[in-house]
């Protein structure tokens, strides 16, 4: 029944985010399943409405995932600007920053959600919390090369991410380290503070605060 509840929740924000999708726009995929739910309700806009709808996905996946459903990937590097970036994430606190990374996509995800003109997060109720890292570690990327340097100079307790015993590998090639901090005072600097690390690509703290937070529910969704 918990599992049915927050499947539920996320396709309510998901389906929620669709009503700021307008025609003619370039629209940032987020990854993970809440996203999916977004990528699939999309194509099923884009079809019915005839919207002219162009995308950039933030993952591999997501990116196979829009297309199956109809939606048109364009290369980052062909765009002038992004309209809309619709993303999830791991944590949401009080003041709207954010954890993600979970799904192993935080390059890519900050890239699209902070170059956005409007970014927004769904979310199911679970993903609020009052401090970020309540519930969950800091994902950092970092190049292969340099994984256990970084891993010493991180100050709280870290582990290299796996998956079948081997390192986790990301979509850009690179490892990841899951960070666990026992109290983040300050986000903005700490986001600072370990992309200053050498080796370090990007974390998963997102202080680029969204323009909407929508929050689904069993039954519904609403606007932060």
């Amino acid at each position: 029944m918990i599992y049915m509840n927050r499947a539920l929740s996320k396709l309510n924000a998901a389906k929620k985010a669709l009503e700021f999708v307008e025609d003619g726009m370039i629209v940032g995929l987020g990854s993970g399943s809440t996203a999916s739910y977004f990528i699939r309700f999309l194509g099923e806009k884009i079809r019915k409405e005839g919207l002219r709808i162009k995308a950039v996905s933030s993952s591999l996946e997501s990116e196979r995932l829009a297309k199956g459903s109809g939606v048109e990937v364009v290369d980052m590097n062909n765009i002038k600007k992004i309209d809309l970036a619709v993303d999830g994430a791991d944590e949401v606190d009080e003041n709207g920053f954010l954890i993600k990374g979970k799904g192993g996509c935080l390059t890519r995800e900050k890239i699209i959600d902070y170059a956005a003109e409007k970014f927004i997060i769904i979310v199911d109720e679970s993903k609020l919390v009052k401090r970020l890292g309540e519930k969950n570690p800091v994902p950092v990327e970092v190049i292969p090369f340099a994984w256990r340097l970084v891993k010493r100079r991180l100050s709280e307790d870290s582990s290299l991410r796996t998956k079948d015993n081997n390192p986790y590998v990301t979509d850009n090639g690179n490892y990841i380290l899951d960070v666990r901090f026992r109290r983040i005072k300050d986000p903005v600097k700490l986001e600072k503070d370990l992309n200053s690390i050498p080796g370090v690509i990007e974390n998963g703290i997102f202080t680029r605060k969204p323009d909407k937070i929508i929050v689904g529910k069993s039954n519904k969704a609403f606007i932060k």
